[in-house]
Order: C-alpha cells, then structure tokens, then sequence
C-alpha cells in the first residue's frame, strides 16, 4: 500500500492529478475493509466451486 501511495501521492505533486490519488486510498480502503471481515475474506478469497469457469474474452 505504501509503495502505492506514494506513487500516486508524487503523481498528485508533480502533475497535479489528483483522481489516482484518491483511486489508490479508496481501493485500499475497500481492501481493508474486506480483509477486516473474516467470513468475508474467506469467502472472497477461498476457491471458486467447480473446475471450468468458462471460456476467457480476448482483451
């Protein structure tokens, strides 16, 4: 998280952008948030059921 903000924070400095910088905290909030639920951590991060998910889209 560190090394994201002050990435962003530099970006917000230099090039008076400040949409990433608030980008970066969001995320990192929702992130927290997410990781200080424990039923929810595991939910989000266990295996998903089945073993084929579907073809993958072309980017």
């Amino acid at each position: 998280m560190i090394d994201d903000l002050v990435d962003a924070t530099r970006e917000a400095v230099e090039l008076d952008v400040h949409a990433n910088l608030h980008r970066v905290i969001t995320e990192w909030r929702a992130t927290a948030g997410i990781l200080a639920d424990p039923d929810l951590a595991a939910e989000l991060t266990g295996p998903l059921p089945g073993d084929d998910h579907g073809e993958v889209a072309a980017p």
